[in-house]
């Protein structure tokens, strides 16, 4: 949902919405856990497996909503000396967290749809029906909550891609009540089952790798190291470059490290201005480590 071109800057109008989006998440844990109960109970008293399935899916979110608040609220604590950086990079481990709890969520739930398939337990149909389209209207309404955290939060949009599979997974299991219903098809629900779990496993093997790649202080952009590093060598004054890394600080931020030879007849804070300058002007890098050099210290066997 997001555009990684350069390295983003949190804006000012992002601040303002915090409060506003921790009640968003707040509202949206409370009536998830209440769906919770409400399906599993519904789930063993029908026979279901895709309504638990959906159940279990709706729990998982309300434990993501949950762990999303926090890491938001802890994300914006002030650097210390402790973490020197801020705690931003916890929304990018609370959603690698999500993700993964998604994985073997839907991986466990495919196992059982599969084993349901020979077991042939019957489901009550109208029960199941009932049930999802209360699940539908809740999920739906959770989306929205979460839609503008989204697309500003990888924190939030972990939790925000949990709700539209449950809002979509629902849908699929009031299609599973109306064939048991209708023609007694049975095997729909262990099918349903299996649609839901291939479908949040699409989606989360997509959003893992970026989320990993930050964790491990990797660059958004593949492409954004190589535009960083012609535009510090189009700076005027710059003779070469080495020891260069583009690190994500998290979603939003990067960080730039450089050993940076100079030209003849100009100074080093000169031209330590003249970089930052660029870097935050066309790259929106606000975090840059320059050391200047009058020659390569490769030709002095200097190791970063």
């Amino acid at each position: 949902m997001t555009d990684h071109h350069d390295c983003h800057h949190h804006s000012s109008h992002q601040h303002s919405h915090h409060h506003h989006g921790d009640g968003n998440l707040t509202w949206a844990f409370a009536v998830n856990v209440l769906l919770s109960v409400v399906q599993v109970v519904g789930g063993v008293l029908s026979g279901s497996l895709a309504l638990v399935a959906d159940a279990l899916h709706n729990l998982s979110d309300a434990a993501s909503l949950l762990m999303a608040l926090i890491a938001q609220k802890i994300g914006r604590r002030k650097p210390d000396a402790k973490r020197t950086y801020g705690y931003k990079k916890v929304e990018t481990l609370s959603a690698y967290t999500n993700y993964v709890v998604l994985v073997l969520i839907s991986l466990w739930l495919a196992m059982e749809a599969i084993t349901r398939f020979f077991s042939h337990e019957p489901v009550a149909g109208w029960t199941v029906i009932w049930i999802a389209v209360l699940a539908v209207g809740v999920n739906l309404r959770t989306v929205a909550l979460t839609y503008r955290g989204a697309k500003e939060s990888q924190n939030v949009r972990a939790a925000y891609l949990h709700n539209l599979g449950d809002a979509l997974s629902s849908v699929g299991v009031i299609i599973a009540g109306v064939l048991i219903v209708s023609f007694d098809w049975q095997w729909a629900d262990p099918l349903i089952t299996l649609i839901i779990s291939g479908y949040i496993l699409v989606h989360v093997v997509r959003e893992i790798p970026v989320v990993a790649n930050i964790l491990i202080d990797g660059n958004q952009d593949d492409s954004l190291t190589e535009k960083i590093r012609l535009g510090i060598l189009s700076v005027d004054g710059v003779d070469g470059l080495h020891h260069f890394h583009v690190r994500a600080l998290d979603e939003h931020r990067c960080a730039v490290e450089a050993h940076v030879v100079m030209k003849q007849g100009i100074g080093a804070d000169e031209l330590r201005i003249r970089i930052k300058k660029v870097l935050q002007d066309q790259y929106q890098v606000d975090h840059a480590f320059l050391e200047i050099e009058s020659v390569d210290c490769g030709e002095r066997g200097c190791h970063t």
